[in-house]
């Protein structure tokens, strides 16, 4: 903010400040001037207290602004380190004028005059413009600011004015969090009527139960009444019946609130999961998404739920104690009040240091779990080198200082619950003497002031209760936000297709398609790559580890957007078709196809609306599963278990060609399908889709010879780009990449005998179920052709 005008608001208000405070002053002395005042000053009758103490903040202020209009480079600096010092000032001095309030009513047992209480008023809005003045110097800015050594950065000057700390800037992201959690209730606003209904009749029902106690004693000690002492008590019985009822359905009521709440978030959060495109899940953990999903939204509910039912009672019965405090005894309710700023000011004060303090805690247990974490993943290391006892002693100093730091942790709350613990039994003792005077003086009756201690300790309890539902709304305004996150979250790729036609021939063209994903965006996976999938074809697609197979699949299965280039399904591009069409139109088959903890028959039908039995036995026939299905005890309803636990791999293998054969795709797609099965069952599961060929166009991604060669086309990918393409034997009469990896696959059998497997390298394929990826296979059907390897062989 420019100087000049933070300097004139300074100079008006404060110019306003001693003008009204003069006015209001000079009108109750009664025609005595200052002089006469000064010399018989009492500060039970007279008024010049106020008016010094308003001079002494002018002049404070006034010391200010000339400070930062000479200075604009170091004032505002010097008065940002100094707000504590004005705020315990303006502070004390609030507390000081309900001290001269309470005294000033000793003498005049009658305060009506409307100029009393517009000083007293007046007196506390400049307090508050004192220290707003004081903040708005502050935060002047100058370009020399930060020249001087120690001083401020712009931007933490922002950070100071502007949004505070870090926490502040979290209660500030608070309020929009909680208002957008809230709106997921509409659907609930009869219920949350209800339980609000019931919130405030529990509420004053409680309020009450201290007044009658207090009726009850007076019924007693003054009016030695029985009948005004069992009213008292049946009206207690009646309250306390009525609340206990009240509060139980508000507790109910806003329990079943927030558990309709939770299950809304988690539906609103998987659907928008769901939706999101492939390279979401690429770039964020599995964990990390099932946290949002499980813990993030329970945190919610339950802490979110929890602490503003917490709130909204104790807001309310805090609202109700205050108004039965100030109807029983103004003045012993400003008498509980001057406690509670000093409470507040302890607090924040301990709050920020604790704050500060706990980060250095943290930052030093990360450092001493650095420090084990290096020393336990390298165990062989330090046992080689006989250092075990070094390791030990550096864990130990760093936990030293861990220690050093708790013990300053332990200092600062022994130092806040003393300061704290006194201002309350000063507050209470201060109480008890003062309501005792004005039992005494008979101001109030003794039940009046059992009923006033009473609300008190009720009015602590809910100062407590606010407070301590702070720390737990964070914490669930934190999950919330996360939650938000991802409901909120827009996918990058959006399947607005809609061609939807009832018949594809299948016909599939890559023309000159670059890819690369976006988690490394930096590398070309796919470099201007074109091929054609004819129908009633099959087509092969062979390379070394990292040429781009797999990555040809997920860009049919439209999973990822291009850089460049278009992939064409009978001449129309892929994206233009409706996303739930084009999956019906397509079937893949992985290497290590995922099963779902449902029957085998739910499994094999899956993601189909209406299927028969019939359909269903009828594609695990083909895919030559049925006789395996039928030995399990329960057959087709037997459970396939987490991930098809309950099945082995090639078992699974059969199951998830079968979900893919009951639908008749026009294109399908076979990586890696048939790697688990032994040679009879794949020979099975080839008869049953080569003598289909005219109703399907096939993509084989294989390391079996015998699967290749069969294909009618072979596209041989390196790096990226198509290097070669033809039947088998053109390539192999053509030489290049193709016939150098079928050769030295041949060789390397002839070296290591018919028998030989070694372990793969192909990064696109997931490993076998034996736990190794296999480099080679043996197919004892086809003796005289040499099993080949794709994968990992690469040219000399």
């Amino acid at each position: 903010m420019r100087a000049w005008k933070a300097v004139a608001s300074t100079l008006a208000l404060s110019g306003a400040d001693v003008v009204v405070t003069t006015l209001l002053y000079t009108h109750g002395q009664g025609g005595r001037n200052v002089l006469q005042d000064l010399r018989h000053f009492n500060i039970f009758n007279s008024l010049l207290d106020i008016w010094g103490g308003c001079l002494y903040r002018s002049c404070v202020l006034l010391g200010a602004a000339i400070g930062v209009a000479t200075n604009t480079a170091y004032g505002p600096r010097r008065l940002r380190a100094s707000r504590t010092f004005i705020a315990v000032i303006c502070l004390l001095m609030g507390i000081y004028m309900m001290v001269k309030l309470l005294l000033y009513s000793e003498v005049r047992k009658t305060i009506r005059d409307p100029w009393f209480w517009g000083l007293f008023a007046w007196t506390y809005v400049a307090l508050a413009a004192t220290f707003g003045l004081w903040q708005l110097l502050a935060c002047v800015t100058s370009s020399r600011e930060a020249l001087g050594p120690g001083s401020e950065s712009r931007a933490e000057v922002e950070e100071s004015c502007d949004g505070g700390t870090p926490r502040d800037k979290r209660e500030e992201a608070a309020g929009p969090t909680i208002h957008k959690l809230l709106s997921y209730t509409k659907p609930d606003a009869v219920f949350l009527g209800i339980a609000s209904f019931f919130l405030l009749v529990a509420a004053l029902g409680e309020t009450f139960l201290p007044y009658y106690t207090g009726l009850a004693i007076d019924g007693i000690v003054v009016q030695k009444s029985m009948d005004r002492f069992s009213t008292a008590v049946l009206v207690m019985s009646l309250l306390a019946i009525g609340s206990s009822f009240a509060a139980g359905i508000r507790g109910g009521v806003f329990t079943l609130i927030f558990a309709r709440l939770n299950i809304r978030l988690r539906n609103c959060l998987f659907r928008s999961l769901v939706s999101q495109e492939m390279s979401f899940f690429d770039e964020n953990r599995t964990g990390d998404v099932i946290s949002r999903l499980t813990s993030d939204t329970t945190i919610v509910s339950d802490l979110v739920s929890q602490n503003i039912n917490i709130f909204l009672r104790n807001v309310v019965k805090a609202t109700g104690v205050i108004f039965f405090m100030f109807s029983l005894s103004w003045k012993l309710s400003l008498v509980t009040f001057m406690g509670f700023p000093i409470i507040m000011l302890v607090s924040d004060v301990y709050g920020k240091y604790y704050q500060k303090l706990s980060k250095d805690v943290q930052s030093a247990l990360a450092k001493a779990n650095n420090t084990a974490e290096e020393t336990i993943s390298a165990m062989k290391t330090v046992r080689s080198f006989a250092n075990e006892e070094t390791e030990a002693n550096v864990y130990w100093q760093k936990l030293q200082q861990v220690y050093k730091l708790n013990k300053r942790e332990a200092m600062a709350y022994t130092y806040y619950v003393w300061s704290s613990g006194l201002t309350l039994l000063v507050v209470q003792v201060s109480i008890l003497y003062y309501g005792g005077h004005l039992v005494i003086s008979g101001q109030m009756t003794s039940g009046n002031l059992i009923s006033f201690i009473i609300y008190e300790f009720v009015l602590g309890d809910c100062m407590e209760s606010i407070g301590s539902v702070y720390s737990g709304l964070m914490q669930g305004v934190g999950a919330a936000e996360k939650v938000f996150e991802f409901i909120d979250r827009q996918p990058t790729m959006v399947h607005d297709g809609s061609l939807a036609p009832e018949h594809v021939d299948g016909k599939v063209e890559f023309r000159n398609v670059t890819f690369s994903y976006r988690t490394r965006s930096a590398t070309q996976v796919l470099q201007d790559v074109s091929f054609t999938l004819h129908p009633g074809k099959v087509t092969a697609l062979v390379g070394p580890s990292g040429s781009g197979k797999s990555s040809c699949v997920n860009i049919l299965e439209n999973f990822y957007p291009l850089q460049d280039g278009q992939v064409l399904l009978d001449g129309r591009p892929i994206n233009m078709y409706d996303h739930k069409y084009l999956h019906s139109v397509i079937s893949l088959v992985s290497q290590e196809p995922v099963l779902f903890a449902r029957s085998i028959a739910e499994n094999i039908s899956y993601g189909l609306t209406s299927a028969s039995f019939e359909a269903v036995v009828q594609a695990a026939q083909k895919a030559n599963a049925h006789n395996f299905i039928t030995e399990l005890q329960d057959g087709y309803h037997t459970e396939a278990g987490e991930k098809g636990a309950q099945l082995s791999g090639g078992q699974k293998q059969r199951v998830a060609i079968a979900r893919a054969l009951i639908r008749a795709p026009p294109i399908l797609i076979l990586d890696e399908a048939t790697s688990a099965l032994d040679a009879e069952s794949e020979h099975a599961i080839q008869q049953a889709i080569y003598g289909d060929l005219q109703n399907h166009t096939v993509l084989v991604i294989a390391h079996r010879l015998s699967t290749v060669e069969r294909a009618h086309n072979i596209i041989v990918l390196d790096k990226g780009r198509v290097v070669q393409q033809g039947s088998h034997k053109e390539l192999m009469e053509e030489g290049g990449l193709y016939s150098k990896l079928v050769q030295r696959q041949i060789l390397g059998l002839e070296g290591g005998g018919t028998d030989s497997v070694q372990p793969a390298a192909r990064g696109d394929s997931a490993k076998a179920p034996g736990g190794l990826e296999e480099e080679f296979r043996i197919d004892h059907s086809l003796p005289a052709v040499a099993q080949d390897d794709f994968a990992n062989a690469a040219p000399k």
